[in-house]
């Protein structure tokens, strides 16, 4: 878990509650504003029955002057009846409006800021992707004007100073009944509770620096209730009182952001399983927003409080009786004051608990303490193997980035970007020498580097060569979005996307929520899970090893349960060296017992050619209608094999008179250039495909050539937001030549070339080139200023725009066909209603009408004449 090294004590501290004054002194003051909306005016609102005790259990704490003290002026609280607590005011729109301005006012920079809100919400306008907050006055008919929107509240919060910021949210946008005509169904939007995140002030408008937001679920479905209390109100409430202090060996008497967010996403899950009686609320799944870049305190814990300070209390006796350890004395009051993240650090603390407990003397306590710092220290050697891997990659970066980019800016990025990432102050010496670096030629620059290295020591986190790796993505993050270093797990993951094979048993899993183990969300065809029977909806219960991922036999077989097992992790115990055994047991709707499957590990070629839908043998039949012979295909990217896959799917439907072909490929993020242009290079007859221009280099040219090619059948092409790179590349080839007329909406815009270069155990991701299309304009959007009326991306022949609601539904939908079905549905399936797609619809009218025009003999169909 990251979190702060701990905060420089000034003096010696001499008495009891002495560590909770210098936090606040050093953070500045506390505020707080509760709003537990519980009742309504309106009977269409949903109530909220324990909305204010939840809000009175969390003031509770946040007053109390053990955990935190706010002062009784700088903490409001907003109630559905101001009667329940001191100095409460009614929820009304225009009291919670007038809180959320008196709190972004009163909070400072070094000021902590506590919002809870509790209640109920609903959609604005007609779309459903504008949230409103409803307060006690809010009327659901009149929620456009009565409600508080989701707007309102970031245009006055975003005003707030303070950087550290969090919020409690448990509010259920679909809290109400309605009536009379269709009402649009609740969605997040695009930025999803942005108005808690504050802005960055950057041209990207990302969350403000310590901002973060706990939300209860996702936001729409209701929130379980315990007995009194909803789960999300007493979770966060038991941890703020200390519950949540457990990071390290003992509780050091704080409660940080991190803490408190490993014990929300742990405890609420736990309860949830274990008490709620439907399935909602037994997968109700918090979500912590920024806080992996926030390690401030929240609260104090008083035992561990009182540990801590007799413990700080005793050193400074020890110091004051004893000249020798006065060295020692700021090193020691920081170690004492707060867990330390390093495990060498956190050794160190119990070095100096073992000195004050009299366990060891003084004599005794420097050796070790010798001993480990000795053990942190790194030989400028490691540090030179540092800077060089560091400066090869600016060299690469140098020589061939699409803009010109300067050796001194991209160090000072690494180093900067290094020590903000484990949160580490940069040495004054070396702040000094990275104000100017223009001058500084490469043997300077690896000098510095190895400075900032030693300087940093061994340490865990920076373990196995992570360094580097940090370094390197801080360092590039600054470069354009597609430039990035790819460490060895990630490349692994990408590498098996993007080659479209892997070795393992062929099944894709998920975290189940309402038993906290492996669900199969289905086998892939063909692979070894496929032909031993595994199906779609088992749960996996175990998992046994024989022997680990290189085949090595193991002197007692691993069994692992995968109750709390990550996904992630679950891969890794999975997939292994080809023909290698692994044994899962799987557990069955319907089927007292699991059932054991020993599998051998196989080479798994993943789909990325779909068709409408699966046949008897789960193959794709990709005939949307026979009739006419129009046919569908999907493609999800381009991966090393989806070229071959995708003309021999065509070549087969060219042999059973293929008159009409949509081609899908919204949501295709892109991938292998080679596939993209050998699929585009299928489809014309010949000519430009796309240019690549670089910056150094003179412009390639890819053109196609008419052998093997087929133009004998029209192409809908259906494309969206979601299609980039790859996609965009053979939509806008095929719609320059006019030979597929595009529908949907306009395609993300990713023209740029990334060239992946093995550096260590990773690679390097880098942006080498952009892409024209044949018509001579620009594909990239990072190339413009990102305005509609410019070139960039692909703009539909036909536009068809989908609301967000709209476009989760079609992205769930396409999921769900790729899924092979059990041949037996289970008890619990139910089945889902019809979708309707009008981006293919329109598509399919356009190729029939093609069709209707060319004369194809007995191409006919019922639905010709719609």
């Amino acid at each position: 878990m990251n979190r702060m090294f701990g905060f420089l004590m000034v003096g010696i501290l001499a008495m009891a509650g002495s560590l909770q004054a210098q936090e606040n002194a050093a953070k500045g003051k506390a505020y707080g504003l509760l709003i537990g909306v519980g009742a309504y005016k309106d009977g269409q609102i949903k109530a909220r029955p324990n909305a204010e005790k939840d809000v009175l259990a969390i003031a509770k704490v946040l007053s109390d002057p053990g955990h935190l003290g706010v002062a009784k002026e700088d903490l409001r609280v907003v109630l559905s009846n101001a009667n329940k607590f001191p100095g409460a005011i009614e929820a009304s729109k225009a009291n919670i409006l007038k809180e959320l301005n008196w709190l972004a006012k009163a909070a400072g920079p070094t000021d902590r800021v506590y919002l809870v809100m509790i209640g109920s919400g609903g959609p604005l306008g007609d779309t459903g992707d504008r949230r409103g907050y409803f307060a006690t006055d809010t009327t659901f008919a009149g929620r456009n004007e009565g409600a508080i929107s989701s707007a309102d509240i970031g245009d006055i919060l975003k005003t707030c100073k303070s950087d550290r910021f969090v919020s409690f949210v448990d509010v259920n946008f679909n809290g109400f009944t309605a009536m009379g005509r269709g009402v649009a169904e609740a969605t997040l939007g695009q930025n999803p509770y942005k108005e808690f995140l504050g802005d960055d002030g950057t041209d990207e408008h990302g969350p403000a620096n310590g901002h973060v937001v706990y939300l209860a679920n996702i936001g729409l479905s209701p929130s379980f209730d315990l007995e009194g209390h909803g789960v999300f109100g007493k979770v966060i409430a038991d941890g703020l009182d200390g519950n949540a202090d457990k990071d390290g060996y003992e509780p050091d008497g704080l409660v940080t952001v991190d803490e408190l967010s490993e014990y929300l996403v742990k405890t609420l899950p736990e309860i949830c399983r274990k008490d709620g009686k439907t399935k909602i609320e037994k997968e109700q799944m918090p979500i912590v927003l920024g806080g992996l870049a926030s390690h401030y305190v929240l609260t104090n814990n008083p035992p561990g409080m009182a540990k801590s300070n007799a413990r700080i209390e005793a050193f400074a006796k020890l110091v004051a009786s004893n000249q020798a350890v006065d060295k020692f004395k700021t090193e020691g009051n920081r170690l004492l004051a707060r867990m330390p993240k390093l495990e060498a650090q956190r050794s160190l603390r119990k070095d100096y608990q073992a000195l004050i407990d009299g366990k060891v003397d003084l004599a005794g306590f420097e050796n070790t303490r010798s001993e480990i710092i000795e053990s942190t220290k790194l030989t400028e050697a490691d540090a030179g193997d540092f800077a060089q891997q560091v400066i090869k990659a600016t060299r690469i970066i140098r020589d061939n980035y699409v803009k010109a980019i300067k050796q001194p800016d991209m160090v000072k990025w690494a180093i900067n970007g290094l020590y903000k990432r484990i949160e580490e102050t940069v040495p004054a010496k070396i702040e000094e020498k990275l104000k100017d670096l223009s001058a500084a030629n490469e043997e300077k620059l690896i000098q510095l580097l190895v400075e900032a290295r030693v300087a940093l020591g061994k340490r865990e986190d920076l373990e196995k060569h992570k360094d580097i790796d940090i370094t390197l993505q801080r360092m590039m993050s600054n470069l354009d979005p597609y430039t990035n270093y790819i460490d060895a797990e990630t490349k692994a993951a990408f590498d098996k996307e993007v080659q479209g094979n892997f070795t393992g048993i062929g099944v894709q899993i998920r975290k189940d929520s309402a038993t906290d183990m492996l669900l199969v969300v289905t086998p892939i065809k063909g692979s070894p899970a496929y032909k031993a029977g595994v199906q779609a909806g088992d749960l996996i219960t175990k998992i046994v090893r024989p022997v680990d991922n290189e085949g090595n036999v193991l002197e007692t077989p691993e069994e692992i349960s995968t109750i709390g097992m990550s996904t992630q992790d679950a891969v890794k115990k999975i997939l292994g060296k080809k023909g290698t055994k692994v044994t899962i047991f799987i557990q069955r709707e319907g089927e007292a017992k699991p059932r054991e499957i020993s599998l051998l590990r196989g080479q798994v070629e993943v789909e990325s050619v779909f068709g409408f839908k699966r046949d008897a043998n789960d193959d794709w039949d990709f005939f949307i209608d026979p009739k006419t012979k129009i046919a569908y295909l999907r493609l999800s990217n381009f991966a090393r094999f989806s070229a071959r896959d995708l003309i021999k799917s065509v070549e087969e439907l060219r042999k059973k008179r293929l008159n009409g072909l949509v081609f899908d490929m919204r949501f295709n993020p892109g991938g292998l250039l080679d596939a993209a242009v050998a699929i585009s290079d299928y489809f014309i007859d010949d000519g430009l495909i796309v240019t690549i221009r670089p910056r150094l280099k003179d412009s390639t040219v890819i053109t196609g050539r008419t052998p093997n090619s087929v133009t004998d059948f029209p192409i809908a092409i259906l494309v969206n937001g979601g299609s980039a790179s790859g996609s965009e590349i053979v939509a806008a080839a095929l719609q320059d030549h006019g030979r597929a007329y595009v529908f949907g909406e306009r395609s993300y815009g990713k023209g740029s070339v990334q060239n992946i270069q093995p550096f260590g155990e990773g690679e390097i991701k880098l942006t080498t080139a952009t892409f024209w299309r044949p018509n001579g304009k620009n594909l990239n959007k990072s190339s413009t200023k990102g305005k509609e009326e410019e070139d960039w991306g692909v703009v539909p022949n036909e536009a068809l725009a989908l609301t967000r609601k709209e476009r989760e539904d079609l992205q769930e939908h396409l999921r769900d066909t790729e899924i092979i079905q059990p041949k037996v549905k289970p008890a619990s399936a139910k089945e889902k209603p019809k979708f309707e797609d009008k981006q293919l619809e329109a598509a399919l009218k356009y190729l029939k009408s093609q069709i209707k025009i060319a004369g194809i003999p007995g191409a006919k169909s019922e639905t010709m004449e719609d």
